[in-house]
């Protein structure tokens, strides 16, 4: 996956929104109503549960001014971030 690009996240399916390991990321929800849910885990496994996500509104912006590791200080090591939605979504998605 680029580093910046528009992405696709399928209802009902946890969507990893990076394809390599990243310490910050920014996402901004671009659907026109539906909230996104975002999960860090450690490497390629996608989470189980919905616990500890962070949701995120329509037109609403998480900034990448806070390290993964920030966000998520209990899970030592996260370098990847994932997107759940209820229904189809699309983020925009800028990493390095």
């Amino acid at each position: 996956m680029p580093s910046n690009a528009d992405l696709s996240i399928p209802a009902l399916t946890w969507t990893q929104l990076t394809t390599n390991d990243i310490g910050a990321i920014r996402v901004t929800n671009i659907s026109s109503g539906a909230m996104i849910l975002l999960k860090a885990t450690v490497g390629i496994t996608a989470p189980t549960d919905r616990d500890g996500a962070i949701p995120l509104a329509a037109g609403s912006t998480w900034a990448a001014d806070l390290t993964i590791a920030q966000v998520w200080p209990g899970i030592s090591g996260a370098n990847r971030i994932w997107a759940f939605s209820q229904d189809a979504s699309r983020a925009s998605v800028s990493h390095a």
